[in-house]
């Protein structure tokens, strides 16, 4: 491992001339960390520079005006908080992939961003002053992750349409994330083109004061995640995308018909089918098969109410095979702590508790009313269950939830048909109460796919069966177009407000102050 220097520098020239007149073979062999309160203008032209790191100082102020150093890879000026101005990119810089400027004093980025044109991941939230992002920012086709959250000076995103050159087909072309969680955005007529970020996965809008959502966004056959939360204004959220099996609306007072986003229509058709569509949609965080919370709203007819905090059935192998899913409805009440898990689940097999389970999602931002519909497949709850290993005819599962804020819950079993000789033995031996059972259809062939419903719904047949037809269609036409290449998983840093900095890199002088690290090419 290269040695590691901290320089202390009062000015930017106590030293700075005879470091970098120092030849770029010695250079390579070392870390440096300089704390300093100005950054020499050289420092923008330096051709062997890889990564510069400013992360966290405090009383950094001036910059060069321009940023030519072509070798760049990674710039980190995070929590700058007196840095005020991005330099100008005369010319297109193939290096840089990373540009960090969360918690920066920034207005505003140059339209010459736009010659970043390898740049893979900005993050820019927790920039206070920050007012408008330049249009040039479609340009960027390598962009997969952009995060602006808690911008709350931010009123606007750009419009492709705002474009002097509109010389591309497709705007954002690899855009997988985008984050605006926070800002304070009374529009979003931006989603409306759907040329735009055509590839993105998941979308965070909340906490802004958007009214509505664009009906073109069941389009978007990539969504997979969306995020409304604590949008309190937003009215109405129109169809979904065919393949978004994640829809967070908790905090959204004003919404009306959510009783459409519950209908056992569509949570069928979601659950039992996103297992087989969604590994065709590599996402940076592997999502849950189908997951809904929103502000308010009568438990479900079709979700069976269950009293007291545990659930509990018998089945045999046979039957446990025809299970399907899970539904798992939870109505959660004012959570004075706003922190933590809202409710956690403990799934037993014969008396013996397997790991407990938690949401996914921390509902810390709600402090009123919620409901939480969520499908789980077997697996999910009871993992991998060896009948073979178990000397009875049959096993006994339990659900227990556990919270403090839980106002009432249901559950049901999704499964598929039983066979008659099956639904003797079940009635004759009791081993469950036969309301838990939702039986559907569900029959998959090379030439077609088919869900029936076999309680009132039998009626969606034919709406079910165009669906997964559909689904098929979409995933084939992805193979065409989605470009042979391998992404590289995202971690997010700005994830809703709840955002964790950390480095191990950053050198600190003896007062704690942290300074620049530059890592350079041989």
């Amino acid at each position: 491992m290269a040695p590691h220097i901290t320089f202390v520098i009062a000015t930017r020239h106590d030293m700075w001339n005879s470091f970098v007149m120092w030849p770029a073979s010695t250079l390579a062999m070392w870390h440096f960390t300089i704390c300093f309160y100005e950054a020499h203008e050289s420092i923008a032209y330096h051709d062997k520079l890889q990564v510069l790191n400013l992360c966290e100082c405090p009383e950094l102020s001036v910059f060069p005006n321009v940023l030519k150093s072509k070798n760049l890879q990674a710039l980190h000026l995070e929590n700058c908080t007196k840095f005020e101005r991005f330099p100008n990119i005369p010319h297109k810089l193939e290096g840089l992939k990373q540009l960090h400027l969360q918690g920066t004093a920034i207005k505003e980025l140059p339209p010459s961003i736009e010659n970043l044109v390898s740049l893979e991941i900005m993050y820019i939230y927790h920039c206070k002053n920050l007012v408008t992002l330049p249009s040039s920012i479609y340009k960027l086709q390598n962009l997969s992750n952009l995060q602006a959250n808690s911008c709350t000076n931010l009123i606007e995103f750009p419009k492709y349409e705002d474009l002097a050159d509109h010389c591309m087909k497709t705007g954002l072309s690899n855009l997988r994330w985008l984050d605006l969680y926070g800002c304070n955005l009374s529009e979003v007529k931006f989603l409306e083109n759907l040329s735009c970020f055509p590839f993105l996965e998941t979308l965070l809008l909340g906490g802004n004061n958007i009214t509505i959502l664009p009906t073109s966004i069941n389009k978007r056959h990539h969504l997979l995640h969306l995020s409304v939360r604590e949008s309190h204004q937003l009215q109405e959220i129109p169809e979904l995308p065919p393949f978004l099996n994640c829809l967070l609306a908790d905090g959204c007072e004003s919404m009306q018909n959510a009783g459409d986003l519950t209908s056992f229509h569509d949570f069928v058709r979601r659950g039992v089918t996103m297992p087989d569509i969604s590994p065709l949609y590599p996402s940076p965080l592997r999502y849950p098969h189908y997951l809904i919370t929103l502000p308010r709203g009568e438990m479900p007819k079709w979700v069976l109410p269950i009293e007291g905090d545990s659930v509990s059935f018998m089945t045999s192998k046979e039957l446990y095979d025809k299970f399907l899913g899970f539904a798992l409805y939870v109505a959660l009440g004012n959570d004075e702590q706003k922190k933590g898990q809202p409710f956690e689940l403990v799934p037993c097999v014969n008396g013996e508790c397997q790991n407990y389970w938690v949401p996914r999602y921390d509902t810390f931002l709600s402090n009123s009313d919620r409901i939480w519909l969520q499908y789980f497949t077997p697996s999910q709850l009871w993992g991998v269950v060896d009948f073979g290993q178990i000397d009875r005819s049959y096993v006994q599962f339990s659900l227990t939830i556990s919270s403090g804020i839980v106002k009432k819950w249901g559950f049901r079993i999704i499964c598929m048909q039983l066979e008659e000789d099956l639904k003797i033995v079940l009635q004759d031996d009791q081993l469950m109460d036969p309301a838990l059972l939702y039986e559907v259809v569900f029959e998959s062939t090379d030439s077609e796919a088919k869900i029936s419903l076999m309680h009132e719904d039998s009626s969606i047949e034919t709406d079910l069966q165009k669906y997964l037809q559909d689904c098929q269609m979409c995933a084939e036409e992805k193979s065409q177009i989605v470009p042979k290449r391998n992404y590289k998983p995202i971690v997010p840093q700005g994830m809703q407000t709840k955002t964790m900095l950390a480095s191990n890199s950053i050198g600190r002088d003896k007062n704690g102050s942290v300074g620049l690290q530059l890592l350079l090419l041989e």
